[in-house]
């Protein structure tokens, strides 16, 4: 992780992505960092401490059981936000977000303007429109087919960039099964022209 004093780059991000419509006033310390491949966002700034703009690159959140043990949650592609929850219910988070790609990141340090953001309307609304498509996910979840091949190609349809699945080691770790499993199917599929591969563990849904 590294942090990029840079005003100029700041406020050229801050107005690329549309960050300060999210808040009533603009005047909040905006850090920057920049995350490499295999850090882990939590490990340097914990979303309880910290409200997190993910403007670019990749990630996965993993959540993290009472034993220990962690399961692949989600894989982030696009820009998003992190804290939210945490803002909201005042925990500490269960879940570790995990760089697969190298990421920039706006943060706000909470411990000098939590108590701004508490009453800033704009910017409540921002955090109650993000926990609710959070939680429309999770819904979605719950309601999976339990056949796997059904799982994958839902997987593949609705949660994976450019209807592209990248990765059979993440991919099964999200999915619950394993890699043998998952590349059984991935052939099944490919043969049944439902996928195409596209390369090592590429897999891209066919157009029809």
């Amino acid at each position: 992780m590294k942090k990029i004093k840079n005003e100029k780059q700041i406020h050229e991000l801050l107005t690329k992505y549309h960050i300060l419509s999210y808040f009533t006033y603009p005047n909040l310390p905006f850090e920057l960092y920049i995350f490499e491949k295999g850090e882990f966002l939590n490990n340097e700034i914990d979303p309880y401490n910290y409200f997190c703009f993910i403007l670019s690159g990749s990630s996965r959140i993993l959540h993290v059981r009472e034993d220990g043990s962690t399961k692949q949650i989600a894989t982030i592609h696009e820009s998003t936000c992190f804290g939210d929850i945490e803002f909201a219910t005042g925990m500490y988070s269960a879940y570790l977000v995990e760089i697969l790609k190298k990421t920039y990141c706006l943060a706000i340090p909470l411990s000098s303007c939590r108590k701004q953001l508490e009453n800033d309307p704009v910017f409540l609304r921002y955090v109650l429109r993000n926990i609710g498509e959070k939680m429309e996910k999770v819904t979605t979840e719950t309601v999976l087919p339990r056949d796997l091949e059904e799982r994958v190609l839902y997987y593949i349809r609705y949660r994976c960039e450019n209807k592209t699945l990248q990765g059979v080691e993440n991919t099964a770790s999200a999915l619950s099964c394993s890699k043998r499993q998952l590349l059984r199917i991935l052939k099944k599929m490919c043969e049944e022209e439902i996928l195409v591969k596209e390369g090592k563990g590429t897999y891209k849904l066919a157009q029809k």
